[in-house]
């Protein structure tokens, strides 16, 4: 009978409960509503502090942005990471000087005899280049063209003589408040105005500049070419982590590197906030110095109390061994595999060899010349010619202002020959050389320069008279090493003459050995840029003034 009232209460109970609770989560009319629990739930969009360090790494190394934000961070790894100024600068010198010990700057070229009045060009090239200095400052342009991917710059034309004008200087545009004013389909708004400067979007004043009037180097083919910097992308994120774990591993010297001695002090039958006191007296006695005054010659004595992070003093009780023992510093500190794995990276995203930066053994070494800098000349060539159009509309106004029409004339803007070129291309030969004898199994003085680019490139005669390419001087073999024949004539030794018959069978097995077409490729790509040089200077004169002389004359106003 218990039993029976028992379970009626604890139905009732039951009832009550979800009774109670369906009107809670209820309307007035019975039907359903949400309510909001009276437990605090923790922001699932803050996180906590681990949120807010997550943020601000990921803000750290981020790579979007606006195009302002861009430079920025550009600036500040220039400004901050030895490794980019030093790739910056290495990219500038090789853009602007290439060969070491040959010519220090671009050069203009005209056609000789193509000319109308080669006389009048030569001095409006020369007088310009004098006047603005161009050549003195074209190394800062290719460098703020590498950091940033663009470079504006204003074209100042001023009456040089009563009735003549020319170009008077190149003033730097502040590339953040510079626009490309287009549309959302890339068409340009105004042709005659296509750049504004403002200082920020809600800046109303607007200064235009007509087309002739600002110049805008550029890498790339969007509007910008801020995401083609040498800093956008992998290199810019790796820059900033080897930026921060250089610090890191800074204070990890300050606070970790130290040698400490720990002193236990007797403190026996004394209260612990005695022992406290009575440490800190003896810590200041021992680090008292004891100076002469120069001046009097009377001994003064300076306290001097430690550091946080010097000497320490622990209070001991009687039994305990006292005496000072040493406290030695962290012995991994001097570990810096993640900074020279992170520097490795950095290098490697922005191309530039290890070895032209100082940083690796075996500098400018044939060990050192290989695929990556086949790779950085290819980088720097691209750098290159984005300058060039740039450049040319530089003189063309030059031109223009002095009457003379540019495309009446055949004329172009030649940089240096790079000084890796001549290097890379003997270097990419013995390789290639290596590599078929291997095939053939002859021996490699058999393979000369002349049959690899005849028999395995197919070049003609003419081609190799282009490339500039002479044969290597052959010894002439002793003379029991030749055959003759009846005629007293020498017969062709036999391994040439293989090779002649090989020629076909060979250029197959260089088809399906993919190390082989890798070193073919870098070879036609050195060759071809030599070429496609030389085929541009044929006929051509070098016209203007060399950056010695420009610095010696340059007319500042």
């Amino acid at each position: 009978m218990a039993d029976e009232k028992n379970q009626e209460l604890n139905v009732n109970f039951v009832d009550r409960i979800r009774n109670g609770l369906r009107a809670f989560f209820s309307d007035d009319d019975g039907q359903p509503v949400a309510r909001q629990t009276t437990e605090y739930i923790p922001d699932s969009k803050s996180g906590g502090w681990w949120k807010l360090i997550s943020d601000w790494y990921k803000n750290f190394v981020r790579e979007g942005g606006t195009r302002q934000e861009k430079y920025d961070r550009y600036e500040f790894l220039d400004q901050n990471l030895s490794e980019a100024t030093t790739a910056l600068n290495i990219y500038a010198d090789n853009i602007v000087s290439g060969a070491i010990g040959g010519d220090e700057n671009y050069e203009v070229v005209v056609e000789e005899g193509g000319a109308g009045n080669l006389e009048a060009i030569e001095a409006v090239i020369e007088e310009t280049e004098r006047r603005t200095g161009i050549k003195d400052q074209v190394w800062e342009m290719s460098r703020d063209l590498t950091q940033d991917g663009d470079d504006f710059e204003e074209v100042v034309v001023a009456e040089i003589e009563p009735g003549k004008f020319g170009i008077q200087r190149l003033k730097k545009l502040p590339t953040k408040e510079m626009y490309v004013d287009m549309d959302n389909h890339g068409v340009l708004r105004d042709p005659e105005f296509p750049y504004y400067q403002k200082k920020d979007i809600y800046d109303k004043d607007v200064v235009k500049f007509d087309w002739w009037r600002c110049i805008h180097f550029k890498t790339g083919r969007m509007p910008y070419g801020v995401d083609r910097s040498l800093f956008a992308n992998a290199s810019q994120r790796i820059g900033r982590q080897l930026l921060w774990i250089d610090d890191s591993m800074v204070l990890a010297r300050l606070s970790r590197a130290w040698m400490r001695y720990a002193f236990n002090i007797d403190t026996t039958g004394l209260s612990p906030e005695e022992s406290w006191i009575y440490v800190q007296k003896y810590m200041d006695q021992v680090k008292r110095k004891q100076v002469i005054d120069k001046d009097t010659g009377r001994l003064n004595v300076y306290d001097s109390p430690p550091l946080p992070d010097e000497d320490i003093g622990i209070p001991v009780k009687e039994g305990t061994k006292q005496g000072v023992q040493t406290l030695t510093g962290d012995t991994n500190i001097g570990n810096i595999a993640d900074v020279t794995y992170l520097q490795s990276k950095f290098f490697m995203a922005t191309s530039v060899p290890k070895a032209y930066a100082g940083i690796e053994e075996g500098v400018r070494s044939k060990a050192t010349l290989g695929q990556i800098d086949v790779q950085f000349a290819r980088q720097v060539r691209r750098k290159q010619r984005a300058m060039l159009p740039g450049l040319r509309k530089f003189y063309e106004v030059a031109f223009y202002l002095a009457g003379i029409d540019p495309h009446s004339f055949k004329w172009d803007i030649v940089f240096p020959e790079l000084n890796t070129t001549d290097e890379l291309l003997s270097w990419e030969m013995k390789k290639i050389k290596a590599e078929v004898a291997k095939i053939l199994m002859v021996d490699i003085g058999a393979l000369n320069n002349e049959w690899l680019f005849r028999e395995v490139m197919n070049f003609d005669d003419e081609e190799v008279e282009d490339y500039g390419l002479e044969p290597e001087d052959e010894e002439e073999p002793p003379e029991n090493d030749w055959a003759f024949n009846p005629d007293d004539e020498p017969v062709v030794p036999p391994e040439k003459e293989m090779l002649r018959k090989l020629g076909p069978e060979l250029r197959e097995k260089i088809k399906k050995s993919p190390y082989l077409r890798a070193i073919l490729t870098d070879v036609q790509d050195i060759v071809g840029y030599k070429k496609d040089r030389s085929r541009r200077l044929s006929g051509m004169k070098a016209v203007g003034i060399g950056r010695s002389e420009s610095l010696r004359n340059r007319h500042v106003n």
